[in-house]
């Protein structure tokens, strides 16, 4: 190579780009690695995909000699490709390649002297594999070679993404097929015009037509008038309830008609989906008379169209119910820690449902497929919380008849999340922060010691910042798990999702029961916000769900259950045994008066009107806001 001449940049460029141009995957990488060789006049080049797992290259292509080397794999260990896979740039050994890697088996037989290889990336950065040449005399560096070879190594990279992606699909189209097409119900999906777009294996067997002609039919082909007109008139109304129901079970059989002209009773679900702008509906249908369930495998196809047609987030944590800024604030910090390794404090008083933004986090983290193990510190005396946290062996203390693994140890690799965390004693608070710093704990009764990487969420509704001062609580353990605070905000911050609380609690509880009962009314929404829900979200909960079993006549019986008791009373904020004075009482009824004003939207009178809600006449309300001189402010 160092006799030959230099080989102007732009020409070979043009050479290798219109010998390579027409081609794509195998015949792409054995053309690039044929015209490179006879360009560049190497003796050999190639261009391989890298399989992690097994340390190992595969050739998508090796020219050697003159000639396509077919099925060649190696070992990256020892070999000159090894330092490639873990550069970023062109890695040139001019001279005395065996020498540098005398452990490569094969640099010997190919009589290599001198070597040039670079890694192919993924978009990530991810090596995917590697372009390289070899020569059987020196290799000098000559820039413009340099160049070529980073042009076509970048190209072959852009293919090889191309191809694993390809991969991926077809591995998932096939995957969905097997799906579709392995069960004995007919799916099939048709248009908004009624035009059928897809169709699977068991449909083309039930009705009996070859796929070509089925597709594009209109479903007036293969139901009876009746059934049809039924289907069309449940259509509007699925499509309306789509938000809220992944599929709609159609309560009567419908008739289906097949290529011969037989009709047979059939029973179907129905969803539907939006694509693209389009409104798609997919047929579940079964032969009532094959009486064959094959339930598993739809609700799996189902759950497998949804998620590659309309591309579902699953960062929505929608378990979490709120619409208000201060709910969305506390999720906002989900997302913005939940990635990370961080430790983090959730904060909130008792019924706020700190443990769901545990879930959360855990959710939105790396490890959401590893295990989230929980433990309350408060649910247990303190003699047993070491054992639930770091495990024992036998004998250890009296009843330890077996050895058993703690929380920790079944938490590696995943979350633990640490429930009440205040009620910890010192000891096991120094315990817990050894686990923090070094990853390490002894179980009890055991003197050998145990790794772990766990990540930790804890909680509590208590100041431990107070807790430190008064010597309750150690500093360091309480620096160690708030790097990453979260307060979840009571219900009486988020008085908007009241009424969307209360809403999913009825749904829930009502659904279960065999009660018919009547939604809330706008006047008991109104109630359930002036309340000031000392138990939070929790008693919210407990109150939805004794209104539907007190009800009367079929309505919630939430004045009964709002105010049957001191635990859930109005006046909640107010000391019952204090006593006030003339001036403070007049300042209670106007601030409840205001109060009332503006969930009514100062509405006075009427139906759902201030009046109605404080329990007195149009006339004294009216009186009163003007005796104390309330006025609207404007917003």
């Amino acid at each position: 190579m160092e006799q030959r001449k230099s080989i102007p940049k732009l020409i070979a460029l043009k050479q290798i780009i219109e010998t390579t141009s027409s081609y794509t995957g195998k015949e792409f990488f054995r053309a690039l690695v044929k015209h490179l060789a006879e360009i560049l006049e190497v003796h050999g080049v190639w261009v391989t995909e890298f399989w992690p797992e097994e340390n190992k290259l595969n050739a998508l292509a090796f020219y050697l000699e003159g000639k396509q080397v077919e099925k060649y794999t190696y070992s990256v260990t020892d070999t000159p490709c090894e330092p490639v896979l873990r550069a970023n740039d062109i890695c040139h050994i001019p001279k005395n390649v065996i020498k540098l890697f005398p452990k490569d088996p094969d640099l010997k037989p190919f009589g290599a002297v001198s070597y040039m290889g670079i890694s192919l990336r993924d978009i990530d950065g991810s090596v995917i594999g590697h372009l390289a040449l070899l020569d059987n005399k020196p290799m000098p560096e000559i820039p413009e070679v340099f160049a070529i070879f980073k042009i076509f190594a970048s190209r072959a990279a852009a293919e090889l993404r191309r191809e694993i992606a390809q991969r991926k699909i077809a591995d998932s189209e096939s995957k969905l097929n097997r799906l579709v097409n392995g069960t004995t119900d007919a799916i099939i999906e048709f248009n908004s015009d009624l035009r059928i777009t897809q169709v699977n294996a068991a449909s083309i067997k039930m009705f009996d037509f070859k796929k070509e002609v089925f597709i594009n039919k209109d479903l007036n082909e293969i139901f009876s008038p009746t059934s049809l007109f039924k289907l069309k008139s449940i259509i509007p109304q699925h499509t309306v309830l789509s938000n809220k129901h992944n599929s709609l079970e159609i309560s009567e059989p419908l008739i289906c008609i097949s290529n011969k002209n037989e009709s047979f009773p059939t029973t179907i679900n129905m969803s539907c989906y939006l694509f693209e702008g389009d409104m798609y509906y997919v047929l579940y249908i079964k032969n009532i008379k094959e009486k064959i369930s094959d339930k598993k495998q739809i609700k799996a196809l189902k759950a497998e169209t949804i998620m590659l047609k309309e591309k579902v987030d699953t960062r929505q944590f929608n378990y979490i119910i709120g619409d208000s800024e201060c709910i969305k604030n506390s999720l906002a910090l989900v997302n913005q820690v939940g990635p990370t390794d961080a430790n983090v404090l959730i904060q909130g008083e008792t019924g706020t449902g700190k443990e769901l933004f545990a879930k959360a986090v855990h959710d939105a983290s790396i490890r959401k497929d590893k295990t989230m193990i929980t433990l309350n510190c408060a649910a247990l005396p303190s003699e047993l919380i070491e054992s639930e946290l770091f495990g024992h062996v036998k004998g250890a203390f009296t009843g330890a008849l077996a050895s058993r693994e703690g929380r920790f140890a079944l938490a590696d690799n995943g979350t633990i999340f640490l429930d009440e965390i205040a009620e910890l004693s010192l000891a096991l608070q120094a315990k817990l922060l050894r686990v923090i710093q070094e990853g390490t704990f002894e179980p009890l009764g055991s003197s050998e010691t145990k790794q772990v990487d766990v990540r930790i969420i804890a909680a509590t509704h208590r100041d431990l910042r107070q807790l430190v001062d008064e010597g309750k609580f150690r500093e360091d353990l309480f620096y160690r798990l708030n790097v990453f605070p979260i307060h979840v905000p009571s219900l009486r911050e988020r008085v908007n999702d009241v009424e969307l609380l209360a809403k999913a609690f009825f749904e829930k509880f009502s659904k279960n029961r065999a009660l018919k009962v009547e939604p809330f009314s706008k006047s008991d929404f109104i109630k359930l916000q002036m309340h000031n829900w000392p138990g939070n979200v929790r008693e919210l909960q407990n109150v939805v769900e004794r209104s539907i079993i007190t009800n009367i006549n079929g309505k919630p019986n939430l004045d009964g259950v709002l105010f049957s008791n001191t635990e859930v009373s109005p006046n909640s904020e107010m000391d019952s045994n204090a006593i006030f004075s003339f001036e403070e009482m007049k300042n209670y009824e106007k601030e409840n008066i205001i109060k009332a004003l503006n969930l009514t939207n100062w509405k006075i009178s009427g139906k759902n009107g201030a009046a109605e809600l404080l329990k007195i006449p149009r006339t004294t309300l009216a009186s009163k806001i003007k005796k104390f001189k309330i006025k609207r402010v404007a917003v």
